[in-house]
């Protein structure tokens, strides 16, 4: 059953519904309005038939004294009994049944009930008599139902073939506009089929002007198929580009061992051959494991667990300055800085940053390393003094493999992985990163969430006596 037809057949049980307690709500008033009227007029028919009595009390001689009067009301059409005080029927025009009253009941309570006689269902009052002009006794009036039940038919046909009518009326637009409903629906199945069968992800829906639900799924789908295209994008490009870095170090492994068949080569060459093999080696699995880390999904890939921040800073600064004596590095580290991280990802985003600023900055320029904290987060910021970014190239700093033409003439080693990392594990972790740069120093800028630990020395943990 499909989902039109399934909507139509809601609406139109819920109208349904609705209907339906109508037409009780209505049987009813109906019924308890026409019986009240019938008992109504069967009390009237009472107080007239009692009318015709002569005062005194209710007894033989009574109402023989009255029996023309009596005989003339039966001959009016009206059906009643009179009883005595001992429930005994004095006068009935119940010709074949004279006593009415059903089994149990009582002749001195009021009651109405109905009562087939003679194939005839009849409506009965019976009134225990005790006005000031008579006493002792009961009279019983009926009135057939035959009209009353033909009304009620015909109250309950016409609320029957109305509902269905009414039921016929709401199915036909309630298909319809079910059907306009689902029209979206359908048009993102069937541009999901056409991107399945023909792999063209730059296929979009048009979207509605309306804030609606279907304008919501119309926008929410096109951005699924932008973020899909934009992904096979990048993964096309990504292959395209390792392929590319690759190439280069696998031909020198590649040159190298064919320069090592050679039985005549000298001790010194081969020497040589295997150190440059081996420093490819290293840089290709460097390079893979970059790949694969930028691969991985960050939630799955990154740990978090309390993490020195400022320690890490201040060892990587060290190991920076050890390794490259002659650059100026000055540091600025506010101490016990926690964070919530990995601390090997932190470190390599730390090291990057040093290396990136101490490779394009000049001979004697400086590269200054802050830490600091600032409105409940670590703040990282590296300044170099180099050659700058143009404004062209800032967007793409960040992307895989990206090297801009002024960085790659500075300093031609690397395949352009450091920032993208970066980048990558700062925002795993929660984390921003920003940049600024003109001509003569570029500044990175790095913001973590600070822990609440944050800025507590040692000796602030231990528990005072």
């Amino acid at each position: 059953m499909s989902l039109r037809l399934r909507i139509t057949l809601l609406c139109v049980a819920l109208v349904a519904v609705v209907l339906a307690g109508f037409a009780i709500t209505v049987n009813f008033l109906a019924s308890t309005r026409i019986y009240g009227s019938l008992d109504d007029g069967l009390e009237a028919q009472a107080n007239s038939i009692l009318a015709t009595l002569p005062p005194g009390t209710l007894d033989e001689a009574l109402i023989e004294s009255s029996r023309q009067a009596l005989e003339m009301e039966e001959a009016a059409g009206l059906l009643f009994q009179i009883r005595d005080s001992s429930g005994q029927v004095l006068y009935s025009s119940f010709r074949g049944s004279p006593d009415v009253l059903p089994r149990g009941g009582s002749p001195n309570e009021p009651a109405v009930y109905e009562r087939k006689v003679a194939q005839q269902q009849l409506r009965l009052l019976h009134m225990p008599i005790d006005s000031g002009s008579h006493s002792g006794g009961s009279i019983e009036v009926a009135r057939p139902m035959n009209e009353t039940d033909e009304a009620l038919t015909e109250i309950r046909g016409t609320l029957l073939i109305g509902g269905i009518l009414a039921l016929l009326v709401t199915s036909l637009p309630a298909y319809f506009i079910a059907g306009r409903a689902l029209d979206p629906i359908r048009e993102v199945s069937r541009v999901a089929r056409r991107v399945e069968r023909t792999s063209d992800f730059s296929q979009r829906l048009i979207e509605r002007p309306t804030k609606d639900e279907i304008g919501e799924l119309t926008a929410t789908f096109n951005d699924l198929i932008q973020r899909i295209e934009q992904t096979l994008a990048a993964h096309s490009r990504f292959l395209a580009e390792a392929s590319h870095e690759l190439r280069r170090p696998l031909t020198i492994l590649r040159t190298n061992l064919y320069i090592l068949r050679d039985p005549e080569l000298p001790e010194g060459d081969r020497a040589a051959c295997l150190e440059r093999m081996s420093r490819e080696a290293s840089a290709m699995t460097s390079l893979v494991g970059d790949l694969l880390l930028l691969n991985r999904d960050r939630a799955q890939s990154l740990e978090r667990a309390p993490v020195d921040f400022s320690r890490l800073c201040s060892e990587e600064a060290s190991r920076m300055q050890f390794a490259e004596p002659t650059a100026s590095l000055q540091v600025n580290i506010a101490p016990s800085l926690m964070v919530q991280g990995d601390a090997q990802r932190l470190q390599q985003v730390i090291r990057n940053l040093l290396e990136n600023a101490l490779n394009y900055s000049p001979d004697g320029g400086g590269v200054i390393v802050s830490l600091n904290k600032q409105n409940g987060r670590a703040r990282l910021s590296v300044r170099d003094s180099g050659i700058g970014i143009s404004a062209e190239e800032l967007p793409r700093i960040f992307d895989r493999f990206y090297r801009g033409a002024e960085a790659s003439r500075v300093h031609r080693e690397g395949v352009g992985l450091g920032l993208s990392i970066v980048k990558y594990v700062v925002e795993g972790l929660g984390g921003d990163i920003s940049v600024e740069s003109r001509p003569g120093g570029t500044t990175f800028t790095v913001e973590l969430p600070a822990s609440q630990r944050s800025g507590r020395r040692f000796r602030d943990l231990l528990p005072v006596p």
